[in-house]
């Protein structure tokens, strides 16, 4: 019996001493998260008195008021700049569009040459953006695979689409080809295809030169508007399969988000709602940010929600408890940490 407990003594105490050990190799962060240090940080918004500058700049006070260790200038950028910058370490943080972030991510073209693997995210929804395809109500169709058998049938319709080099006209382009149809598919069954900002989009269709608009815009959109005020115009809707496809290969909202329709009475006439592919922004973070920080960021975000909402109305569908949910690209591991600490994620 005496044996048996020096053995077990004897047992104890090497466990202690490889656990002391372990301590010592592993060192403090093993067994806790570094505490916050201050820091200096760039945020990549987007032109000078912009909305996205200011909704940043917004936040920007928030945060440092929340927590003075972390201070946060905003910086002018844009949708196609800001992932590649934030990615690359010239900024640590950045507002993103989820196709054009997810296509950043993976190199995908045309908008990206190359794979930006660095890009993290700490959360959505910022804002929605709707794909809005209007058609003269003359036209007598309401899908966008209607439109598509009457291209693929040899009828001409004349459209107008966002410019090239804009990152609404891949998206748009994408959506199309779900349908099977492309611009020049379009063009060789005799239609006509204008491409063109928003502003000249208007006259074009109020003129009757183009009977089809393809747009991506909040709700409601000015242009659409005027659109529906000048026309007697129809929504076309997109498919369920074509609004998964699209959310699988470019991050949009799927339709588990309930997000994915325009409202019934948004224009003028619209008596129905038209599901539809929808954009969403997000708060994007350089995988080189630490984690405790981008941790302290989201933790800032989710904690103070009402008054996160007031700053700026495209605040508002941000939603704590499915911040992490929406997002194109890999949470940064700070803000996953804290997305499952508050029981948001499993």
């Amino acid at each position: 019996m005496v044996r048996k407990k020096t053995m077990g003594r004897g047992f104890l105490a090497v466990l202690i001493l490889i656990a002391l050990t372990g301590f010592m190799i592993l060192g403090p962060s093993a067994w806790a998260a570094e505490p916050l240090k201050p820091v200096t940080l760039s945020w990549v918004a987007g032109g000078v008195g912009g909305g996205w500058y200011v909704q940043a700049g917004g936040i920007a006070r928030m945060i440092t008021e929340k927590e003075p260790k972390i201070v946060v200038k905003v910086v002018p950028g844009g949708g196609m700049v800001n992932p590649v910058r934030v990615a690359g370490g010239k900024d640590d943080l950045g507002w993103g569009i989820t196709f054009v972030d997810k296509m950043a991510y993976g190199g995908l073209a045309p908008l990206f040459d190359k794979p930006n693997p660095n890009l993290r995210a700490l959360g959505g929804i910022f804002g929605t953006y709707y794909v809005h395809f209007v058609a003269a109500q003359d036209r007598g169709i309401k899908t966008v695979g209607e439109l598509a058998g009457l291209v693929k049938a040899g009828k001409a319709v004349n459209v107008a689409m966002p410019m090239k080099g804009t990152s609404d006209l891949p998206l748009i382009e994408n959506i199309l080809a779900f349908y099977g149809i492309s611009s020049e598919d379009i063009k060789k069954a005799g239609g006509k295809v204008q491409q063109a900002v928003y502003a000249d989009m208007i006259s074009l269709y109020k003129d009757r030169h183009v009977d089809y608009v393809f747009t991506h815009l909040a709700l409601p959109a000015a242009a659409v508007t005027e659109m529906f005020v000048s026309r007697a115009s129809t929504l076309l809707a997109v498919s369920n399969d074509g609004i998964d496809k699209t959310a699988k290969d470019l991050g949009t909202l799927s339709r588990e988000s309930g997000q994915q329709i325009i409202p019934k009475g948004t224009y003028k006439g619209q008596a129905e709602d038209v599901p539809t592919v929808v954009s969403t922004g997000e708060l994007l973070i350089g995988s080189h940010v630490p984690d405790e920080v981008a941790h302290a960021i989201i933790k800032i975000l989710c904690q103070n929600v009402s008054e996160l909402h007031s700053i700026n109305a495209a605040n508002r569908t941000f939603i704590p408890e499915k911040g992490w949910a929406y997002v194109a690209v890999p949470l940064h591991p700070g803000a996953a940490k804290f997305y499952k600490e508050a029981g948001y994620m499993k």
